[in-house]
């Protein structure tokens, strides 16, 4: 029997090493929440912009299928919409808006209107939604009523 009087040191991590490799992971994971939180607030904007247009297309269907008038009401300090006979779309708080539409349909210096006609024109006018970092516009054309998506890159929707 032979015994060794050198023991063999015990393979391990060091308390050194784990924190570094605790130290990298946090900061990867902080980056890719400020990523995540960008695209975040991206697809809050474009949906809020979405909800708009599909609101304003509503209320035009409106007007075109029961041969009258409706307005789609934009209250700015509640950051809504109304489709005429619908409940209300809120929007996203972090989202500022604006309405430039024609000086007959404003209310007051918080709601206005855009309305439109039987035969699908409108007043015409443009919600404006934005954050910090980016700027969406819902436009409607004052002759035909077409309602357009500009979300600040070469390619419109309709």
């Amino acid at each position: 029997m032979v015994f060794s009087s050198t023991r063999q040191r015990e393979r391990g991590f060091t308390l050194i090493e784990i924190l570094a490799v605790l130290s990298i992971i946090a900061l990867i994971m902080s980056v890719a929440a400020v990523s995540f939180a960008g695209r975040l607030e991206k697809l809050k904007i474009s949906g809020a912009a979405r909800d708009v247009m599909s609101a304003l297309r509503m209320t035009r269907s409106q007007a075109i299928v029961q041969r009258t008038e409706q307005a789609l009401e934009v209250n700015l300090e509640a950051r809504t919409v109304t489709v005429p006979g619908r409940n209300a779309v809120i929007l996203p708080e972090q989202i500022e808006m604006r309405l430039v539409t024609a000086t007959t349909e404003v209310s007051s210096d918080k709601i206005g209107r855009i309305r439109f006609f039987p035969d699908g024109g409108s007043t015409g006018g443009k919600v404006v939604l934005a954050t910090e970092a980016r700027e969406w516009q819902v436009k409607v054309s004052w002759l035909t009523g077409e309602i357009e998506l500009d979300d600040g890159t070469d390619d419109q929707r309709r």
